[in-house]
């Protein structure tokens, strides 16, 4: 659906979980509208800074969602918007239909979960972490380094620029003319 006449599709990105989706409209807004069928996304509003700005998009879901699960969060620069798919299960290829690739839409990597990260978390119970700081030895831990403070002198690394070993020559002869 083309946007309506004076209007701008605002730039969106999306993430995806096997159960869900993310939208998150990537402009501060006021004024918004939005709506959720099963089918797609609609969103209207106002950009805060620039109000002659207005945004309006519609966006066709590749696959079915449930409407009735969907909630949203305005977050000051962006909204999000987490839409449950209708059905649990493979990754969508794309969020849309559309055959063409919209220009203002992109993937959000900080919010993105692979496939198969999905099968390779471990449950997050503490009991690793617990099993971790019940061991006895957790001061001696890093003993096997053998790290001297005294091996911690930067007197054997060269310099980077030739100023500074004129500088370093300079010192050692002014050193050496003291001490004499």
């Amino acid at each position: 659906m083309a946007p309506i006449a004076g209007t701008i599709p605002p730039p969106v990105s999306w993430a995806q979980r096997n159960e869900l989706l993310y939208v998150i409209i990537d402009v501060e807004c006021k004024d918004i509208e939005h709506s959720v069928t099963e089918n797609s996304f609609h969103f209207k509003g106002t950009n805060v800074l620039e109000s002659e700005k207005k945004y309006d998009v519609t966006l066709n879901f590749l696959h079915p969602v449930n409407p009735d699960k969907v909630t949203n969060k305005n977050i000051g620069r962006c909204l999000e918007f987490t839409i449950y798919k209708k059905e649990s299960g493979p990754y969508w290829p794309s969020l849309t239909n559309d055959k063409t690739k919209l220009h203002f839409l992109k993937a959000n990597f900080s919010k993105w979960k692979n496939e198969s990260d999905d099968e390779d978390e471990m449950p997050n119970d503490g009991m690793f972490i617990n099993d971790m700081l019940k061991d006895e030895d957790m001061d001696n831990r890093f003993d096997d380094f053998n790290v001297d403070d005294d091996d911690d002198s930067d007197d054997n690394i060269p310099s980077l620029s030739q100023n500074d070993e004129d500088e370093d020559e300079k010192k050692d002869k002014d050193s050496d003319k003291k001490e004499k």
